[in-house]
Formats: C-alpha cells, sequence, structure tokens
C-alpha cells in the first residue's frame, strides 16, 4: 500500500511539474522597437498586440517600446539578429544595402493607393524565395505589413501640370526625385526636423511627405499655401518584423493567430490613416491652404516617365547578381492580381 501510495505521489509530481514547464513554455513577451511617437501608423501593431494577448489567454504577449529607446532607426535589423529584441519597424529606405531587393516596392509610382493593396502584395513578395533569403540574412520574417499613404506635395508653388515643376526646389529623394527632375525640378536632401524652418525661409519651396498625418505633425500647414494631393509619387516599403528564432518557437497554433490576424491589422491601418485625414484635412483649410487634387492625366505622365527608372533598377540588381527581373515582375503580377479583389 505504501509502496503504491508513493508511486501515485511520485506519479502526480511528474504531471504536476510537466504541466509547470508546458505552462511556463507557453509563457511568451515580445519587445517591439518602435521609432517615433504612438501615431496612426503604429495603431495598428499596439490593435495586433492586444488581440494576440487577448486570444492567446495572455500567454503571449508584445510590448510596444517607442522613441528609439531600443534601438535607432537605422539600426533595426542589426538588433533584430543580435537579439536585442524579437520586433522592429523595419524600412528598407533606411539601410537599402541589406534589403536590396525588398526595394522594389520602393519605386517611384509602382504601388497603389490602396492600403489593403499595398499591405497584401507586401505579404505575397514577403514569400517569394529571393526574398525570404533576403530576410533570412538579418534573421527577419515580415510580421505585419506596413503599406503606407503615398507621397503627396505641400509648400508655396501651385502645382497642377508636370510643367509646374520646372525650377520648384523640392524637398525630395531617391527615383521619386529622379523622376521630378525630369521636369525640372530641383532636389533638395533637407533633413525631415529642418523642414519647417527651410520652407519659411525660402530654402525649399515644396516638400514631399507621406500622409497628411506627416504634413500635420511638422506644422508645414501652418506655413503651406498649397497640399498637393493624389500625385501619389509612390510609398516605402516598410513592415514589422519579427526574429525568426523567436517566431520558430512559438506553437504552431499560436503562429497560426498571428498571421490570421494580419488581415485585420490592415484595416486598422485603414481606419487610423481615414481618422487622421479627416482631422488634418479640416486643419489645412483652416490654415487657408488650398488642396488641389492633381490631374489624373498629368500624373500618367509622370507614371510613363517612371517607368524607366523601375527598368533601371531591374538592370542594377542583375548587374549586382539579384533576381531583380524576376522579383519585379512577381511584385508587378500580384499588384495586378491583388488589385483586381
Amino acid at each position: 500500500m505504501a509502496r503504491r501510495i508513493r508511486t501515485g505521489v511520485a506519479m502526480l509530481t511528474c504531471t504536476l511539474l510537466l504541466a509547470a514547464a508546458v505552462a511556463e513554455a507557453q509563457q511568451v513577451t515580445w519587445k517591439a522597437a518602435l521609432f517615433g511617437p504612438p501615431r496612426a501608423v503604429t495603431q495598428p501593431l499596439d490593435w495586433f498586440a492586444k488581440e494576440v494577448a487577448a486570444k492567446t489567454g495572455g500567454q503571449v504577449k508584445i510590448e510596444l517600446v517607442y522613441g528609439e529607446a531600443l534601438a535607432k532607426a537605422t539600426e533595426m535589423p542589426d538588433g533584430i539578429r543580435g537579439g536585442a529584441f524579437e520586433i522592429g519597424f523595419l524600412c528598407a529606405s533606411y539601410y537599402p544595402g541589406k534589403f536590396p531587393l525588398w526595394t522594389v516596392l520602393d519605386l517611384p509610382m509602382f504601388t497603389p493607393d490602396d492600403i489593403i493593396v499595398q499591405g497584401r502584395t507586401q505579404m505575397a513578395v514577403a514569400e517569394h524565395p529571393a526574398i525570404l533569403d533576403e530576410f533570412k540574412r538579418w534573421n527577419v520574417k515580415l510580421l505585419v505589413p506596413i503599406p503606407l499613404p503615398q507621397y503627396q506635395i505641400m509648400g508655396k508653388r501651385r502645382i497642377t501640370k508636370v510643367e509646374d515643376f520646372k525650377g520648384v526646389r523640392i524637398r525630395v529623394s531617391g527615383l521619386m526625385a529622379q523622376v521630378l527632375e525630369e521636369y525640372g525640378a530641383v532636389k533638395s536632401l533637407v533633413q525631415a526636423p529642418e523642414v519647417f524652418p527651410s520652407l519659411e525661409r525660402g530654402i525649399v519651396d515644396a516638400v514631399t511627405f507621406p500622409a497628411t498625418y506627416a504634413f500635420f505633425s511638422y506644422r508645414l500647414h501652418e506655413i503651406s499655401k498649397y497640399f498637393i494631393d493624389k500625385i501619389s509619387l509612390g510609398t516605402q516599403p516598410c513592415f514589422y518584423g519579427v526574429s525568426q528564432t523567436a517566431w520558430a518557437k512559438l506553437s504552431p497554433p499560436h503562429q497560426k493567430l498571428m498571421l490570421d490576424l494580419r488581415e485585420g491589422a490592415l484595416a486598422e491601418f485603414v481606419k487610423a490613416y481615414r481618422t487622421a485625414d479627416e482631422k488634418n484635412y479640416d486643419e489645412f483649410k483652416a490654415k487657408g491652404v488650398e488642396i488641389i487634387d492633381f490631374p489624373a492625366a498629368e500624373r500618367a505622365k509622370l507614371v510613363a516617365n517612371a517607368e524607366k527608372f523601375w527598368k533601371g533598377w531591374v538592370d542594377d540588381m542583375q548587374k549586382k547578381g539579384l533576381k531583380g527581373k524576376e522579383v519585379f515582375e512577381f511584385t508587378q503580377a500580384m499588384l495586378k492580381e491583388l488589385g483586381k479583389k
């Protein structure tokens, strides 16, 4: 009898220890490194984190850390690869040499205004074998896409046709700048914190930024006369990347849960941007800024001009021994297919 009791106690102890070990293994807390304050572009990740915590009963938590407290914007891939945090706000334009093929989504006037199509295209492109290899080098997996509003223009020059760019000193960079330079624009590489005084003093005539909230946050509407909307010069391929090492430690059900939540996160992006736009358009008008919808026919001229820069990107990638042509054609096909849905 004593032997049976001891055996029963031993079995119960093993069961309890196993249950405790399993419970402990399921308790996961990830840190997400973000730059800047909470804003429209971070709201969807905040929603995502709350959904994950709620649907896992608190077993998986994501802690959002703002203001470059964990890493500078330019050091996010290094932080993930080094294990400093599990999630990072990644934008390829800060380090194009680390994700060269991913910059296909950075091409001027290539991606659509539609936030949902942008996000779904990012998720599709992130699964392309060449992109997977690129991400693997930095121990990164796309967790949640960050579809960004298109770059528009605000400033002191009225622009309603491509010829109006002649002589305009504009804060713009990358291939977007080259497209506008074809029409006589003069590129300026003013850093974001300097855009207000530069526009105020006439160092630049106009500024490009993605989304109305960027112009508003830098108070450009206070000194501008015009907001050139719907010119949609392009966008940046940003995403919330997760450490592949951390991802591999999640249970399959938890992985599936996160993947399933991505569509909901896309809807949150749409909602956050719409809310910000409604408020900011009112602020622009209140300050006397004239909102100009750039004519579609004029934009078509810019797009036609941009195509040679798309080809230039492909040629450059191919010369570097990368699958630029394959990735470009795949991305273009995805944009077309997903744009029909």
